[in-house]
């Protein structure tokens, strides 16, 4: 008979940050465009219909909130619930509470809600080879858990808010049986091995570590943070922004006139609404009196994208770069037009009239229309970037 994964989601947080900032209800049921953070965050794990689905929820949202009929309308009644009456010491405890479920030899994947990546993961593949996984990002922000890595590719250390290596941890974690988290779960909080006194999961592994058992990791790309109120508007301000949803500005000095009425019609040709924002004249003038109508555009709510045109695109791109929530980016070619947006989730393109071409230029509004921020790594340095800190 072959296992079945069991996917336990501990959802019985405190989540003082969210209320902090504001939020009335739970973090799970928060809308997150136009869908609630579960299922958003649900929707990286694939085959889930084919695991078992286990939440550790707290009493109050029950009450308040009838969290549990609502996770039962969205996964079926053959989900198991474990309703808790108080607020545990971190996580190892509260998936602990799930023990009847999970000590067993059945894979176990724990899964935080606080993510979502673009690139799905599949618990039914889980790598029966190691002992456990640890899903990563590349980071280097004392906020996350670390994994480090020895000469054979397997963890060697993990450490809580202490940044160890690059590998952060994205907070989903495998084990090739359920017992063996159990197992050492109980002896963590029987040692009371804690972290600003709590238990994270991710400590564990090193007594599994230390036991000799095999631990690798999983980079994951595309991979957006929702854990704080902070990295929720960040995600709803960058990430779920797209090329089109809204009309593009678009802008030139005399030197960008010709190539800009023909960007006009290829935009047009497209479908992609545009609204032109001059130069209007092939005579002499100065891209910034454009650039700025551009940008109140942008900073209005009419527009998420600018295209400027001058004849390097370094004008225009300094003209952009001096306002607050602009991100430009000079681009030329179609590679650069994709990692624009993956990698710097630029929201103004600076585009050199004098070396791009009508077929460059109609490729690279094709790639913006396909291409999202992939998230993860890239946002500490974006948000640096844009509130002027020390890189």
């Amino acid at each position: 008979m072959s296992k079945k994964t069991n996917i336990l989601i501990p959802i019985a947080g405190r989540g003082q940050r969210f209320i902090d900032g504001g939020y009335a209800m739970p973090k799970q049921l928060i809308m997150v465009g136009d869908t609630q953070m579960i299922d958003l965050s649900l929707r990286s794990i694939a085959n889930k219909d084919e695991c078992n689905l286990i939440f550790c929820l707290r009493r109050d949202h029950v009450n308040d909130f009838s969290l549990d009929k609502i996770l039962k309308q969205k996964y079926g009644d053959d989900i198991k619930l474990i309703i808790l009456d108080h607020i545990t010491r971190g996580s190892v405890e509260t998936c602990l509470t799930a023990k009847d479920y999970i000590n067993n030899n059945d894979p176990l994947l724990i899964y935080t809600l606080d993510v979502y990546f673009e690139n799905f993961f599949d618990p039914t593949k889980i790598n029966q080879e190691v002992d456990g996984t640890i899903l990563t990002f590349k980071s280097n922000n004392n906020g996350y858990s670390y994994a480090k890595l020895n000469k054979d590719g397997y963890v060697s250390a993990t450490a809580e808010k202490e940044v160890i290596s690059e590998n952060a941890a994205v907070g989903v974690y495998t084990f090739k049986e359920g017992s063996e988290f159990v197992k050492y779960a109980e002896r963590m909080i029987q040692e009371e091995i804690t972290t600003r006194g709590e238990f994270y999961i991710c400590p564990l592994y090193n007594l599994m570590i230390q036991n000799g058992s095999k631990i690798d990791i999983k980079e994951v790309d595309k991979m957006h943070l929702m854990g704080t109120p902070d990295e929720l508007e960040f995600y709803l301000t960058h990430s779920l922004v797209k090329f089109g949803d809204k009309p593009i500005a678009i802008c030139a000095d005399h030197s960008g006139f010709d190539i800009k009425n023909k960007a006009c019609d290829i935009l047009k040709s497209k479908g992609i609404k545009y609204v032109d924002y001059g130069t209007f004249v092939d005579k002499d003038c100065d891209y910034n009196d454009y650039v700025s109508q551009a940008v109140d555009a942008v900073n209005r709510g009419f527009s998420d994208y600018i295209i400027a045109f001058c004849r390097t695109g370094q004008g225009v791109n300094i003209a952009g770069n001096k306002n607050k929530g602009i991100r430009a980016a000079v681009v030329y070619d179609e590679y650069a037009a994709e990692h624009a947006i993956r990698h710097n989730c630029a929201n103004y393109f600076s585009v050199p009239s004098r070396v791009i071409t009508s077929d460059t230029f109609s490729n690279m509004i094709d790639i913006w229309q396909q291409t999202t921020f992939d998230g993860g790594r890239h946002v500490p340095r974006i948000t640096k970037a844009e509130f002027n800190e020390s890189v």
